[in-house]
């Protein structure tokens, strides 16, 4: 055997080894996720895990709907929640290659409705795009803070509601100072790109990202009559016991900030974008890939944590001295979680249904599944590494 021989061989023998430890460590990974998550009474999810430019591994377990025993598969469609966030931003994005506006422009050329904000500093005319893209806006988390009873709209359902609420809400520091997540300054974005294009929202997005990233089965708010059969049910314990939330919820004007109900099958076609592919030119004539990176470089810090901040709508996270982009989202008692690592050109997606929380010892309520799903994460983000 000659030595060049016996080089190959060794190096082939440490490829299959380190592929071997990938496939024990997903084992491992989702074993976790499953019985944990299953211990505490959560009806059923999916986690998958992206590399090599395509779905390596996969995980579905437990119930989309109790009461009709519909099994999670591929097909089970989820609401994502918050990670629609990252949608908006690149609809705006496009919109800026387009010069149809620019990140500097003040919201107020396009919503003039703002002028009616309570707003100490003086400075509203100066809150720009980008503020609202950063979170640093000055506004506050919620679209509507006022609702008390459960038979009230889940969220405003017209602009006109955001607008009356205008001279009750404030701007709570000067903006681009400070990094405060806003629904409210995403739900103003989709405002913009309504204005601007004369497409609402959810329009927008499934012309310009959905149908062009072929993701057939994403939507937004009320399911299509011929997906009714896998859409997931979510469900909240109270009083001892879990109840339906109900299939279908609206989410009114707020769709820009967490609107999106798609299959993980579909939503993994989104992260495979994101992490990118030269040979593909569908993903260049989305967003431009430089468009997309600017997105990525970190602007604010947004907490005590220095390894966490916010780019252009999505988070930037450093771990293992690696750094992974995403976010997450938490709604109508769904969970969800999607990252990707540019670098390693891995990514990851998990979700599931249920909410348990708790009252914790100062009586606020306390997610019980919170500890298993960060401790998945930091064991996605390891498997995740280059």
């Amino acid at each position: 055997m000659t030595k060049s021989t016996l080089v190959l061989l060794i190096m082939l023998l440490s490829l299959f080894n380190h592929s071997i430890a990938k496939a024990q460590s997903w084992q491992a990974t989702s074993h976790y996720f499953q019985s944990e998550l299953s211990e505490l009474g959560v009806v059923g999810g999916s986690a998958m895990f992206i590399a090599d430019g395509k779905v390596t591994d996969s995980l579905y377990f437990g119930l989309a709907d109790k009461e009709k025993g519909y099994t999670i598969n591929e097909r089970t469609l989820f609401h994502w929640a918050s990670i629609t966030k990252t949608f908006t931003g690149i609809a705006i994005m496009q919109l800026r290659d387009r010069k149809k506006l620019k990140l500097s422009d003040p919201i107020i050329q396009y919503l003039p409705e703002i002028a009616k904000l309570h707003n100490p500093y003086d400075n509203t005319a100066d809150i720009t795009i980008e503020h609202l893209l950063t979170h640093s806006a000055g506004l506050r988390m919620s679209s509507f803070p006022f609702k008390t009873q459960s038979w009230q709209p889940h969220e405003p359902t017209e602009f006109s509601q955001l607008v009356a609420m205008m001279p009750y809400s404030e701007i709570k520091f000067n903006p681009g100072s400070q990094y405060s997540y806003s629904n409210l300054g995403i739900n103003f974005l989709g405002e913009i790109i309504k204005r601007i294009t004369g497409d609402s929202i959810e329009s927008y997005i499934d012309k310009n990202i959905f149908k062009p990233l072929e993701m057939h089965h994403a939507y937004f708010n009320a399911t299509p009559y011929h997906l009714r059969e896998y859409r997931s049910n979510n469900y909240a314990f109270e009083n001892g016991e879990f109840i339906a939330g109900g299939p279908e919820f609206n989410t009114g004007v707020t769709s820009a900030n967490g609107g999106i109900n798609a299959s993980i099958i579909d939503m993994a076609k989104y992260v495979l974008f994101l992490i990118g592919d030269q040979s593909n030119p569908t993903y260049e004539r989305i967003l431009k890939r430089a468009s997309l990176l600017e997105m990525w470089q970190p602007k604010l810090n947004t907490g005590v944590n220095k390894s966490r901040h916010i780019g252009l709508t999505f988070f930037i996270r450093q771990h293992f001295n690696q750094t992974y982009i995403g976010h997450t989202g938490s709604q109508k008692n769904f969970y969800s979680s999607m990252f990707i690592n540019p670098e390693a050109k891995t990514g990851h997606l998990f979700v599931y249904n249920t909410s348990k929380l708790i009252p914790d010892a100062t009586g606020r309520a306390k997610a019980t599944t919170m500890p298993i799903y960060k401790e998945m994460q930091m064991k996605l983000f390891e498997l995740m590494k280059k």
